[in-house]
């Protein structure tokens, strides 16, 4: 499709964004194990996007809707509060629920939304405002590596203990597991997180990333249009800056009609119950419900080693640039500490590009993306530990003085 321009405030113009391009639509009734489902990877373009129709489930569909469940687990309670946790910023359980509104004249969710909190709500109770056509909606979510498919089913291993337990932040997750329909593609005995999600139309929780984890985002109810990109350049994203934001895994703009998208191309799918969304690491995406009524979807979610050790990188390089801005020395080492990282990046970025240009045998120069976490790791662990806290004894002496 062709870019166009239009005018845009001021008289100057802004770039239309082109018509997505339709992610691929697999038939997956064959697709009745992990095995089946890393042949057919083989057989595709790597790391796309992916919707797969008519995949085998082990348990009944049409019974896992917002209706049925509202009347099964009307008595459940929600906790006094919405318990939200970011991106590598979570409790030490990892099990959140969220719940809030979007105002109707919004098209999109804030980047950091107000939470709504259900003391007293039941999740019946919940779920009856969603059929009304409330715009309201509920994420829950347990810890990573909480929940495995064993044999035809799931478990789920509660991380919570003591005090922590009475909270009811995996009430729900308690009772949405054992029922929750499984896709057959699921492997057996590998921990992940899963995510329910209640909604109605027009509920869009903005573009963002889950980073190193692959995904698959079941619809049970309601249509959903998801799009998605992972363009070489993260600046056509616009991500909140990781060196003075912890929202650097959602883009400003919010949605991805904002962007300038420069050529990059950008997919859309359009998830019917039954469908199942493959998203590979790092794509950016934006989900919208555009169904009228209540919506339900589940995300079983597989983090990657570098999950952990990308998020503990980004906070420590977050805490100690607040630091050294906060320093009385004009900016001068946060300065300093920002052409340090571009300096770095821009060097692995030059090595990357003489590395393809010579051909296979010198692509080890660039490094793999382990190596290149675990220096930073390094890098944000030292600097903490020894560069910066000395920083931070010497301003304090000197300043008493």
């Amino acid at each position: 499709s062709v870019t166009t321009k239009r005018p845009a405030a001021g008289g100057t113009e802004r770039e239309v964004m082109p018509k997505p391009r339709s992610v691929q639509v697999i038939p997956a009734k064959h697709i009745s194990s992990n095995e089946s489902f890393q042949a057919l990877l083989s057989e595709v373009p790597p790391d796309q996007p992916l919707v797969l129709r008519g995949l085998p489930f082990a348990g009944d569909q049409a019974c896992f809707t917002v209706g049925s469940l509202s009347a099964e687990f009307d008595d459940v309670a929600l906790p006094q509060r919405s318990l939200v946790a970011k991106q590598g910023m979570r409790s030490s359980t990892g099990c959140t629920i969220f719940i809030a509104e979007q105002p109707r004249d919004e098209d999109v969710i804030g980047a950091s939304p107000a939470p709504w909190n259900p003391e007293g709500c039941s999740f019946g109770s919940f779920c009856r405002c969603a059929v009304g056509g409330s715009r309201r909606y509920l994420t829950t979510r347990s810890g990573k590596g909480t929940c495995r498919r064993v044999g035809g089913g799931l478990t789920y291993d509660s991380p919570l203990r003591g005090d922590e337990a009475s909270d009811g932040s995996d009430a729900l997750i308690k009772s949405l597991v054992p029922r929750v329909p499984m896709p057959l593609l699921l492997p057996e005995n590998i921990g992940f997180a899963i995510v329910f999600w209640v909604g109605a139309f027009g509920n869009n929780f903005g573009l963002h990333s889950d980073l190193f984890s692959e995904q698959f985002l079941v619809q049970h109810e309601g249509v959903k249009e998801v799009l998605l990109l992972l363009p070489e350049d993260a600046a056509v994203i616009e991500p909140f800056p990781f060196l003075s934001s912890p929202l650097w895994y959602k883009s400003e703009k919010r949605t991805v009609s904002n962007l300038q998208l420069r050529g990059e191309p950008c997919y859309r799918a359009e998830l019917h119950p039954g469908d199942v969304l493959y998203i590979p690491q790092w794509w950016w995406h934006e989900v919208r419900t555009i169904s009228s009524g209540p919506s339900l979807s589940t995300t079983y979610r597989f983090h990657t080693e570098d999950s952990d050790r990308l998020n503990k990188v980004m906070n420590m390089f977050y805490q100690f640039h607040a630091g050294a801005r906060d320093r009385r020395d004009g900016g001068r080492l946060a300065r300093h500490i920002r052409s340090y990282f571009m300096y770095g990046l821009a060097r692995e970025e030059e090595a990357s590009r003489q590395a393809q240009a010579n051909g296979p045998s010198c692509v080890a120069l660039a490094g793999s993306v382990h190596a290149v976490l675990a220096a930073l790791g390094g890098l944000a662990v030292a600097s903490a530990a020894f560069g910066f806290a000395a920083g931070r004894r010497f301003q304090a002496r000197s300043s008493s003085l």
